[in-house]
């Protein structure tokens, strides 16, 4: 006996690493099964209550599903470090799985990576851009604002200097793209109407905010949120949250492939352009993550000037100041002929035209891109053109199109990339709404940006239109249209709506620490009703009441912060009254 003990022994040493290998692979799958079965539960369970997610009626009867309460904070932190990874993939791999073979996925990956082949051997081949006349730049003109200076073609020229060599080198890189881009996209792979954000960081929070304001208005149409890094990509926020939403996480790592992701390092304003290609969608309404719709937008994609344009943009506060010498890099023909008069006929009786207001040029303003509108269908090609120019933007393509002036960044790609290649589009009218307020010392800070609805803009520019005929025809001046289209979208980006940054940067207090009304009094009838009292609602229902974790909050007690956004609303409903005013 004694010696069958010893034998056995001699044997699990020598074996014992094979056994207590076997040991772990049992316990992984073990594990693996009740994990995927946790993930399963979770979004179940999360998808039966998003019909009450979505109104702000009971929202605190939700039964959010809380599945870490009873356990320490040290033993939830080790968990997810451990699982987090496993529980990101196998959210991204539902992808897959809905997509049944990853048909959709393949043909992606495919597309992505012969359009990024195209737009690298399109890689400028000169330094970059840098060389000015001179230090001055750019006289930063409002569009609705009294200037003495006219935006024309030699003014333009006299900034931002490139030599006949760079031109014409600039135009060849440019030309190869434009001739080998793709005129269409594989009929299957994008389909439907939907919202797109790009999130990541603190970005995540703003989406979440922003769709929860959506849903509460009674939007139907799908959303995905486009985050850019594996790192960025919340489990918590992506498996249940969201997806009680009608939203899902795209990560754009998967969605583009490895390909494509190899040929290009990407960051900051490159992100709105990959965001739309990776989506599924056919028809996109991108929507910054600090933007929120006042109204239900799901009408626009039903509706001229969508249907009939394939490309909505809005306007920014200031004129443009594009380099005349992106029209000669895009071989763009602008003529002589002054088709525009700007704002309230600027310019009109001037003898010098700006370069924006003759036929063939980008028209004035500049191009606001917290919310934009495309077609995939129609603007295929403009979509990777407009990629083209954010890919290479910083060093060459933001210099051309805003010669340092402030607001360099993507909002300009889109609508120069439609002109490039003569195709449709419709630029909101109506001038945007500045809202903010002013402080103790009576100075008007600024604080956000209201976007008019497209589709009353459209119908009003027509109305107008057809009076002006009658009142040719009738030859008298007509009583002039009044009306205006009525705010769409509120982009609050500085600061952006945040309680704990709002808290600490004081942006919500005057100088002698009395609250105050970001918006200022009259929001209620420039919108319909009080947004900023329901944005703060908001917060208090998604960070109080459901207890919401997220990333761009960890570090901060929820007791503390709850008082904040408690003290807050106190001020806000205190001063209903005073918004209702204009």
């Amino acid at each position: 006996m004694n010696a069958l003990l010893y034998k056995s022994k001699r044997i699990f040493k020598k074996k014992g690493s094979l056994i207590l290998l076997f040991f772990i692979i049992l316990v992984f799958i073990f594990n693996y099964s009740s994990l995927s079965k946790y993930t399963s539960d979770q979004l179940s369970n999360y998808s039966q209550s998003s019909s009450n997610l979505g109104t702000d009626d009971d929202d605190n009867t939700i039964p959010f599903y809380k599945s870490n309460a009873a356990k320490p904070k040290t033993q939830i932190k080790e968990e997810n470090e451990k699982k987090s990874r496993l529980e990101k993939m196998k959210l991204i791999q539902q992808d897959l799985d809905e997509d049944k073979s990853g048909s959709r996925l393949v043909l992606g990956h495919t597309l992505f990576n012969k359009v990024f082949e195209i737009l690298k051997k399109g890689e400028p081949k000169i330094p970059k851009l840098e060389r000015y006349k001179s230090d001055d730049r750019i006289y930063h003109a409002g569009y609705d604002g009294d200037s003495n200076v006219v935006f024309s073609e030699d003014y333009l020229s006299s900034f931002l200097q490139l030599t006949d060599d760079e031109v014409s080198s600039l135009q060849k890189s440019h030309k190869l793209v434009v001739d080998n881009l793709p005129e269409q996209i594989p009929k299957t792979l994008y389909k439907g109407n939907g919202i797109v954000y790009v999130g990541g960081g603190k970005f995540n929070w703003l989406a979440l905010l922003s769709i929860k304001s959506l849903r509460s208005l009674g939007s139907k149409l799908p959303i995905e949120v486009v985050i850019p890094t594996m790192e960025e990509y919340e489990i918590d926020l992506c498996g249940r949250i969201f997806p009680a939403l009608n939203a899902k996480c795209i990560l754009l790592e998967h969605s583009l492939g490895d390909a494509a992701m190899s040929k290009f390092k990407f960051k900051g304003y490159q992100y709105k352009a990959l965001a739309l290609i990776v989506s599924s969608f056919e028809n996109v309404l991108l929507v910054d993550a600090d933007n929120i719709p006042v109204h239900a937008p799901d009408y626009l994609f039903e509706n001229e000037p969508f249907i009939n344009t394939g490309l909505i943009t809005w306007p920014d506060f200031w004129r443009r100041a594009t380099s005349p010498d992106y029209y000669k890099i895009a071989g763009i023909k602008i003529n002589d002929k002054r088709v525009r008069f700007g704002y309230d006929d600027r310019d009109k009786d001037s003898k010098e035209v700006p370069l924006h207001d003759r036929e063939g040029a980008i028209p004035d303003p500049t191009s606001e891109s917290g919310q934009l509108m495309i077609s995939k269908t129609s603007h295929t090609k403009e979509l990777f053109l407009a990629l083209y120019y954010n890919l290479y933007g910083p060093d060459y393509y933001y210099p051309l199109f805003s010669q340092g002036s402030d607001g360099e960044g993507d909002k300009e790609t889109f609508l120069a990339a439609t002109v490039a290649l003569d195709s449709s589009y419709y630029q909101v009218k109506k001038f945007l709404n500045a809202f903010g307020h002013f402080n103790m010392d009576h100075e008007f800070i600024g604080t956000g940006m209201g976007q008019y609805d497209p589709v009353e803009d459209y119908n009003l520019e027509r109305a107008k239109a057809r009076q002006k005929e009658q009142s040719k025809e009738l030859n008298q001046d007509l009583e002039p249209i009044t009306k205006q289209p009525r705010i769409l979208f509120v982009h609050a980006n500085f600061p952006k709506l945040n309680p704990i940054s709002l808290r600490d940067e004081k942006k919500i207090f005057e100088k002698n620490g009395d609250r105050l009304r970001l918006y200022g009094p009259g929001m209620a009838k420039r919108v319909g009703y009080d947004f900023e009292l329901v944005q703060w609602r908001n917060m208090h229902f998604l960070i109080c009441e459901l207890k919401v974790e997220v990333e761009v909050f960890k570090g901060n007690d929820n007791v503390e912060v709850c008082k904040e956004i408690l003290d807050q609303l106190e001020h806000l409903e205190a001063t209903v009254k005073d918004n209702e005013r204009d």
